[in-house]
């Protein structure tokens, strides 16, 4: 895979699926796991902190896309050798 001249490609199925796995993470982030609705939106220093929780919500639903694509990859090649 890391050979060069290599492209990745990522279906569209997979960048559709990245949207509502990010709201549900994002969502679980925001209001449970870093207690958002405690602070203020007074400082810059609050917006800082609601951009810093969406980007690691992004990368976080992107690696279960990914993840997710590797399992399907995997059980589509192990179903096609038998």
């Amino acid at each position: 895979m890391l050979v060069k001249g290599y492209q990745f490609k990522l279906p569209l199925f997979y960048w559709l699926l990245l949207i509502p796995t990010f709201l549900l993470i994002s969502y679980k982030a925001l209001f449970f796991d870093w207690h958002i609705q405690n602070f203020s939106f007074n400082e810059l220093e609050d917006f800082g902190r609601y951009v810093l929780v969406l980007v690691t919500s992004l990368i976080e639903a992107f690696i279960y896309v990914l993840i997710i694509r590797l399992i399907v990859y995997l059980l589509q090649k192990g179903f096609n050798k038998t």
